[in-house]
């Protein structure tokens, strides 16, 4: 029995508002979405598992329709889903009344409930969200069922608030778990319990990769893959800088650096380093590049420390240098020391000026 794995999807999110990229951001789901389709029809695929938050708030009538006629094009595959805490059903949620195709199983209740698909001799178990948050542990220890030759849980969660689960407990009773929630593509226990991530990161801070699971059911057991979809990915750049580097420099670094990126990176951008103390940082110059969702200063101010101490001996200003280089947490001690020098120096008149 060959299936697809899919989760957290986030129909009508608009990514990163205001940035020149975002609406783009948003129909690049939606077509993400529709590949999946695509290839279950190209695989031939029994059945497509969607484990909650296919959509990023309450579905509109029109947005249902548009996701039923892409389930409708593929008859031959067996369609389980759930809601999870964002698409949670909501009551006067459209997901209730909702007429889908017949190849497609809504699990509505919020406990633990069994879809009998006998066509592929599958049982599918899930539950929905009711409400944005629910922590009580619906998945617990279950006892496996004789009714079909495959039993897959269907879920979401995997926190303290939204159905809290233990992988090691789920292995017993299932022939594999197909989990969301987490936007952080996993496998959990190898080939067993499987939590897939969002087919596109739906946040600047969802690094990692993004896509979605095929998996094959055997009498031996369960095999899956993880296939990566590349429509948009979040990366981490980091620029060198060093005390001798002007506001200029910095800015054609970045430049140099940003070229080398593929077409379908974003950028965080962190200044790493030892900055000259008395420069303004290009924050704002730098945010400005193409494709720079984020300037992160990682950067410490150059003090000559030695310098300031025989300047200021015997004041408070040399007393606190000397304290603080003898921090055992090195790194918390040189933040505190850079954060207070550059005070002191400021209400001296003698700091970075702004």
């Amino acid at each position: 029995m060959r299936f697809i794995h899919i989760a957290d999807v986030h129909l009508g999110v608009t990514p990163d508002v205001g940035m020149p990229w975002s609406e783009k951001r948003g129909k690049d789901i939606w077509n993400s979405f529709h590949m999946v389709l695509e290839e279950a029809r190209r695989q031939q695929a029994d059945l497509l598992l969607i484990a909650g938050d296919l959509f990023h708030r309450q579905p509109l009538k029109r947005e249902l329709k548009e996701v039923a006629a892409g389930f409708a094009a593929i008859p031959d595959t067996e369609i389980v889903l759930i809601a999870g805490n964002h698409d949670y059903l909501h009551p006067k949620s459209y997901y209730r009344t909702f007429a889908w195709p017949d190849n497609v199983h809504f699990i509505l209740n919020k406990d633990l409930t069994p879809v009998h698909l006998e066509r592929i001799h599958t049982t599918v178990w899930g539950c929905s969200f009711w409400d944005k948050e629910d922590d009580r542990a619906v998945y617990g220890k279950h006892q496996r069922q004789m009714d079909s030759e495959f039993q897959i849980l269907l879920g979401h969660g995997g926190d303290d608030r939204h159905h809290p689960f233990r992988a090691n407990e789920l292995t017993a009773g299932y022939d594999y778990a197909a989990f969301g929630h987490i936007h952080k593509a996993a496998q959990l226990i190898p080939n067993r319990v499987v939590m897939a991530g969002p087919l596109e990161p739906t946040d600047c801070n969802d690094f990692g990769p993004h896509g979605f699971w095929m998996g094959e059911l055997t009498e031996a057991g369960c095999r899956v893959s993880f296939y990566p979809i590349k429509k948009c990915e979040y990366i981490r750049q980091e620029l060198p800088v060093t005390p001798e580097m002007s506001a200029y420099a910095m800015v054609g670094l970045a430049q140099q650096e940003l070229a080398k990126r593929a077409p379908y990176q974003i950028s965080h951008l962190v200044l790493r380093g030892y900055r000259d103390a008395d420069i303004v940082l290009p924050v704002q110059e730098l945010a400005q590049l193409n494709r720079v969702v984020r300037v992160v200063d990682e950067t410490e101010p150059d003090y000559p420390f030695d310098q300031l101490k025989q300047r200021y001996d015997g004041t408070l200003l040399a007393q606190y240098i000397e304290t603080l280089e003898a921090y055992p947490d090195v790194a918390s001690g040189r933040k505190a020391l850079y954060y207070g020098v550059q005070a002191m120096l400021n209400a001296m008149g003698e700091g970075q000026e702004t």
